[in-house]
């Protein structure tokens, strides 16, 4: 059986015994799309946590810093 993964964007404490760790270098062609597809049909539900315009750039920056978020940081555009 294949190990889980995790996908990580910093280094972290190492993953319990049998998860690897897994980024975008790992994806295969059309992962993109596939989990862009995911996300669009509802399949995948992607938590948002907080939404800043542009011009509250640094805000969100300092609330992603902190580390707590449940969730992604959207900046408005």
């Amino acid at each position: 059986m294949a190990p889980e993964r995790i996908s990580v964007v910093a280094d972290g404490p190492a993953p319990p015994p049998g998860v690897r760790r897994a980024g975008a270098l790992d994806a295969s062609p059309g992962a993109l799309e596939r989990i862009a597809d995911a996300i669009h049909s509802g399949e995948i539900t992607v938590p948002i946590a907080a939404a800043y315009p542009l011009e509250q750039l640094r805000e969100a920056v300092t609330r992603q810093a902190e580390r707590h978020v449940h969730g992604k940081i959207v900046i408005a555009l």
